[in-house]
């Protein structure tokens, strides 16, 4: 028996070896190919990882040829290491600024697609091995690429995640590992914490008995704040309820205005519909998909279920288009539902390869959805590309709504967020301590051209079997 646990410890210890290198390879070729895939990408390598990323709706002015803007973030440090809610800048180009990719003599790309396309012959980025960073946009313009931390509050265990209040900026909502929930208003926070200063929230919310990370704000109704937990309940909090924004250290607590009980499961995400301020929707690990109507919590107004095969993670509601709702699975797969319908999706989106945590919707287009993945992935689909004709060769790469795969992080992606202010530009973060900046090259989004396939991947001849699966 011994020497056949040895034999089974060795076959994984071999699997987790060959299966380092295919990443490191795939990531390689990834690399060599952003000329072609992006008009911009930078990558960030920061202290502790971020479970969490949203861009914030404000933009400065940052010279000729760049604007600043900022984004949400949050630490996962070691046990005895203080955690941070963080606020960091992000220079980026202007629309008209044209980017000099630095050539760099190790990764030439030396083939026969030189004559074909001259870029082929600069670096495909410049990559800094020391600091696994992509960067060198400086040529352009020296601060356009900077990434910088601008702000720091202390924080009670690692942020699961955080989340700005669509009518106030400055007042941020956050999940840690308790079960209660924090709000910061953060203009009345210093930019980092002095010395001997203590996690001090303006609000807390109390409600839950366990951790979570679901969490929402209402769009229509401000102060509205949403949150699932793994108690296997759904809270309602009105944080303008009674007293103004404590500035006390302990903070003030507020108690929720409803509790919404039918999962039986951990649950994983809510979200509000965009038009009618009463209603959200929930999902669980129970793979069921509930909406709710905040004046009648004792039931659910709708229940789907087995929405899903395996546990049901994220839900988002189109912001455009009032009947259009899309979950994402453990399955692997992201489903779409007419919520004037409910007896069975209208669409499923197949091409991730693990558990989809997050998705998202363009705030620009309604027929652009985005989703992240446990396989290393960012995906974004087209819906107005449902059902077109495609070649046996581009069929290999996925289906034709697969619009994109942002192959660009060597491990799994927690989340990701739209720009609102720059169309097509995201963030996303990966559990290795990797934040990347990036806008998908505009060929591939603009359409119209017979050569680009479904997921980005314009140069095949360039691209390898592995790449961007």
């Amino acid at each position: 028996m011994s020497d056949l646990a040895i034999t089974s410890a060795q076959q994984n210890e071999v699997a987790d070896v060959l299966k380092e290198k295919l990443i490191d390879a795939e990531y390689k070729i990834w690399k060599k190919n952003t000329p072609y895939l992006y008009d911009v990408v930078m990558t960030h390598a920061l202290e502790w990882p971020s479970l969490t990323c949203q861009w914030l709706p404000t933009v400065k002015n940052a010279g000729a040829k760049a604007n600043e803007h900022s984004m949400l973030l949050g630490t996962h440090t070691a046990a005895d290491e203080q955690n941070y809610l963080m606020v960091a800048s992000c220079n980026l180009p202007k629309d008209d600024v044209v980017i000099d990719q630095r050539t760099n003599k190790e990764n030439d790309i030396k083939n026969d697609n030189e004559a074909a396309n001259p870029e082929a012959s600069k670096a495909a980025s410049a990559y800094n091995e020391d600091k696994k960073e992509v960067g060198g946009f400086g040529h352009a313009s020296s601060n356009i690429g900077k990434i910088e931390i601008r702000m720091k509050v202390k924080h009670e265990g690692e942020v699961n995640r955080a989340r700005y209040m669509p009518q106030n900026h400055f007042i941020v909502a956050t999940r840690g590992p308790g079960p209660e929930l924090y709000v910061f208003d953060l203009t009345k926070h210093p930019s980092f914490p002095t010395e001997g200063s203590v996690f001090s929230p303006q609000v807390v919310c109390c409600g839950h008995t366990q951790e979570g990370y679901a969490m929402a704000w209402s769009k229509l109704k401000e102060g509205h704040l949403l949150s699932g937990s793994d108690d296997t309940t759904v809270c309602l909090f009105d944080i303008n309820a009674g007293a103004a924004m404590s500035t006390e250290k302990t903070g003030r607590q507020v108690q929720p205005q409803a509790t919404f009980k039918g999962h039986t499961k951990v649950v994983t995400d809510v979200d509000w519909h965009c038009k009618d301020a009463n209603l959200f929707a929930s999902v669980s690990d129970d793979l069921t998909i509930r909406l709710w109507d905040t004046r009648e919590p004792q039931k659910a107004v709708h229940v789907v279920e087995s929405g899903h095969s395996k546990d049901v993670n994220c839900v988002a509601f189109n912001p455009i288009n009032e009947f259009l709702l899309a979950t994402g699975s453990s399955d692997s797969t992201v489903a779409l539902w007419d919520i004037r319908n409910l007896k069975s999706r209208t669409q499923t989106l197949s091409g991730h390869t693990d558990a989809v945590f997050m998705i998202d919707w363009a705030p620009f287009n309604e027929s652009i959805l985005a989703s992240c993945s446990a396989d290393r992935r960012v995906g974004i689909w087209d819906l107005s590309r449902i059902g077109m004709e495609q070649s046996p060769e581009d069929a290999e790469d996925g289906p034709p709504e697969l619009l994109f795969l942002h192959g660009g992080h060597t491990a799994s992606v927690s989340d990701f967020s739209w720009n609102e202010n720059d169309p097509w530009t995201l963030c996303s973060v990966s559990e290795d301590n990797v934040l990347q900046v990036w806008h998908i090259a505009e060929e591939i989004y603009a359409g119209g051209d017979e050569e680009e396939d479904s997921s980005g991947e314009g140069e095949d001849k360039l691209l390898g079997d592995d790449d961007l699966e």
